[in-house]
């Protein structure tokens, strides 16, 4: 799934700035590759039953992985956005069945 670097332990994003200082924020969504695997954590309580919201996160969420290959000289932005459409619609149409289950939060 990737050709991310093996390491002694995961390595965990930062929070992104103005998250600590924000009067109000919650996390969204988590997601890792562990032995070739996709694993997610949602909060699937957190945006309701208003499902489109949750496209147009995806959405962003592409705009902002297209911007860090145009920053990191992989290709325009554009070219980008070409290929994540592409991945996204190569997965939706249902040939990727996702299991889970509900569990707790943390507060932090």
């Amino acid at each position: 799934m990737s050709n991310l670097q093996d390491t002694e332990r995961p390595l965990e994003l930062d929070i992104p700035d103005g998250v600590p200082e924000a009067q109000q924020a919650v996390e969204l969504i988590r997601a890792w590759v562990a032995d070739g695997a996709l694993m997610v954590t949602i909060n699937g309580e957190a945006l309701g039953d208003q499902l489109q919201d949750w496209g147009r996160l995806l959405a962003q969420i592409g705009h902002h992985v297209a911007n860090s290959a145009a920053l990191n000289g992989q290709k325009s932005d554009a070219q980008a956005l070409e290929e994540i459409r592409k991945g996204f619609d190569s997965v939706l149409p249902g040939s990727a069945k996702a299991a889970g289950k509900v569990r707790g939060r943390r507060v932090h």
